[in-house]
């Protein structure tokens, strides 16, 4: 399945990769407590929807590097995309 690039709706602020077809972004924080506090959040969403992104990360950033396979967004996946969001903003408010 072959998908233009406007057709993918990776949520706002995500970079789309074609090549595979991913999606990645990152979120910055204040400092490391931030930075552990979603971590251990995006591992709550990972348990409860059963898929593991790419994390790379450092003292005050995450990247998180969704991969999708057959060239096609799969719903599960860009929910956990959407998740993230939610982390990050719980993060920042907390």
């Amino acid at each position: 399945m072959n998908q233009d690039l406007q057709d993918l709706q990776a949520p706002d602020g995500w970079e789309i990769q074609r090549r595979p077809l991913g999606w990645s972004k990152r979120y910055e924080f204040a400092d490391y407590a931030q930075t552990r506090h979603f971590l251990d959040l995006l591992t709550t969403v990972s348990e409860k929807i059963g898929y593991y992104p790419n994390l790379n990360f450092a003292k005050t950033y995450v990247v998180v590097a969704i991969q999708f396979e057959n060239d096609a967004v799969d719903p599960e996946r860009a929910e956990f995309a959407a998740a993230a969001e939610q982390c990050a903003q719980q993060t920042r408010e907390s």
